[in-house]
């Protein structure tokens, strides 16, 4: 059985009901001055992320560690892309 789509304001509602309640009588000026403060959270958080030596250093592993299925990934795709491409000239599908 499908499970039924929400819409963002239902997923905001469920997950951060405390966050909807302060939030959803405020005037204008409020919600502005409540979205200049999440701003500046999201760009010290940014911050920080970029500052994290121990991420950067995870990051540079996973991607060197990628590397020996990057290449391999990459032929397969031009082989499928080219089988493709001689099915469809061939008249297939």
């Amino acid at each position: 059985m499908a499970r039924e789509k929400r819409s963002f304001v239902e997923k905001v509602q469920i997950e951060m009901p405390e966050f909807v309640g302060e939030v959803q009588g405020l005037s204008v000026d409020d919600l502005n001055g409540r979205l200049a403060v999440i701003a500046k959270a999201q760009q010290e958080n940014d911050e920080n992320q970029e500052n994290d030596e121990e991420l950067a250093a995870a990051k540079l592993n996973a991607k060197e560690l990628g590397d020996a299925y990057r290449e391999p990934r990459k032929a397969l795709r031009t082989k499928t892309k080219y089988l493709v491409l001689l099915i469809k000239e061939k008249g297939g599908k």
